[in-house]
């Protein structure tokens, strides 16, 4: 395939485009380099810091950009009526990437997240994250905005205003920033739900019924003896259902191997309808729950306190009112006790290496992801539960000494390990060589001393 030659773009001659060619000669001429053993984590960081800068030139020109469109100087010079289409079309972007960035702009130029600015300019923000808090403020104070506009007087007087919903939203999720700095952009629009939720404790309700309404499922039979199931509804449902599938699936093995995983969820489902037929007449069915979904409610909000942290899974989804109320007459509910800010809890550890399901429970409590120490998107219950201080080390089996690790990092953890000690064994070996060496030209004999006295 060839492709007509294009035209070169003009560099300009100003001093930003010196300064760009420049940096881009250095920056092209470094990563050509190989690179030598031993090496990678400080080119990875060097990497690191040139993406870093790209963004902070990415993120300077957005206020201008928003207020080229409000001007209409974009359309009239760039040639596109929103910043959206403009970085589409000249940071050749997806369309999705384009309109974070174009909210964000937005944003910065009405100054509506002066945290987010101060962030950013302190280094404590990506460019990536900056879009997140940009986009996830935006969509919940229009979202507040409506509410407000359909209730009564003494409702607006005790919640707060539209600036004052987005300054607390803004001002949580960077604090939540700031605590863990390697939370990623997809922790962030999760930890910006859950704010939602104490700013707005009807939302997840809100959520539920209007999505509830649109419910629906096809079963469609066709033309080739076999059929088309289609089914939608709302997200806290999700959860159950995908807690069912996983109790029917088989798992992954020699048996199976050859059977993909859609093949398998199939097979889960038809399982599920059949027992769903087995059981029809049935007048008593067995407590022993076949799947699990573990949900945990602060007491306050079990008894009704609509202002206390709102209910979430393990993976960190928050769960309405409404199905806490509707899962707990048939749900076992598992006491935990914690300090007063509820980030401690009791010492349910074992004397085993296994750990059991109350401390499974308790480790990493609050933790939604993956642990590692760079960062993580692998929610927690597609994790492993790792000892801080290892069992063969003396580490108990207790909550305290638990943490969440995906499968790659539970490994990755282990070969670190396994490598620093090598290291520390070598360092130590080549020491009593030389110590001994010494020690024997010390006493004229030249040759090292035995291992062990006689």
């Amino acid at each position: 395939m060839s492709f007509p030659p294009s035209t070169p773009r003009p560099t300009g001659n100003t001093p930003v485009d010196q300064a760009m060619a420049g940096a881009r000669e250095l920056a092209v001429e470094f990563s050509g380099r190989d690179v030598p053993f031993g090496c990678e984590a400080d080119v990875l960081a060097q990497f690191g810091r040139l993406n870093q800068e790209t963004d902070r030139i990415r993120y300077g020109m957005l206020p201008a950009l928003a207020r080229m469109e409000a001007t209409g100087a974009l359309l009239e010079e760039g040639g596109q009526r929103s910043i959206q289409a403009w970085i589409t079309h000249q940071w050749g972007t997806s369309p999705a990437e384009a309109r974070d960035l174009a909210i964000l702009a937005r944003a910065l130029y009405k100054q509506q997240l002066p945290l987010v600015e101060e962030a950013f300019q302190g280094e404590v923000l990506s460019l990536g994250e900056a879009c997140a808090i940009a986009t996830s403020t935006e969509k919940a104070t229009a979202e507040w905005a409506k509410v407000l506009e359909t209730v009564d007087e003494e409702f607006r007087a005790e919640r707060p205003s539209v600036e004052g919903f987005r300054a607390r939203l803004e001002f949580g999720l960077i604090g939540f920033k700031a605590e863990c700095p390697q939370t990623s952009v997809r922790q962030l629009r999760d930890a910006a739900k859950w704010f939602v939720a104490r700013l707005d404790p009807d939302k997840a309700d809100r959520d539920y019924d209007e999505t509830f309404e649109k419910r629906g499922a096809q079963f469609s039979p066709t033309f080739e003896s076999g059929f088309l199931l289609r089914m939608w509804g709302p997200g806290a449902d999700n959860e159950l259902i995908q807690a069912a599938l996983e109790a029917y699936t088989q798992p992954y093995g020699p048996d199976n191997a050859a059977t993909p995983k859609h093949q398998r969820v199939y097979d889960a489902m038809m399982r599920i309808f059949e027992t769903a037929l087995t059981h029809r007449g049935c007048s008593s069915l067995s407590r022993q729950p076949l799947a699990t979904l573990n949900i945990t409610v602060p007491l306050k909000r079990f008894l009704g306190d609509e202002t206390a942290e709102p209910a979430v899974t393990e993976d960190g989804v928050v769960i309405p009112d409404q199905m806490v109320s509707r899962l707990t007459p048939n749900s076992w509910l598992r006491r935990f006790v914690t300090d007063e800010e509820g980030q401690t809890l009791l010492d349910v550890g074992q004397k085993k290496r296994c750990a059991p399901d109350p401390v499974r429970q308790a480790a990493g409590f609050k933790k939604s992801y993956c642990e590692w120490h760079q960062g993580c998107d692998v929610p927690r219950s597609w994790s492993q539960y790792d000892h801080i201080v290892p069992f063969s080390h003396g580490g108990a089996t207790s909550a305290d000494n638990m943490q969440i690790l995906c499968s790659t990092h539970n490994r990755l953890k282990h070969r670190l390990q396994t490598k620093m000690n090598r290291k520390i064994w070598e360092h130590h070996h080549a020491q009593n060589r030389q110590d001994t060496e010494t020690s024997g030209d010390r006493d004229g004999e030249g040759e090292p001393a035995p291992a062990t006295a006689p």
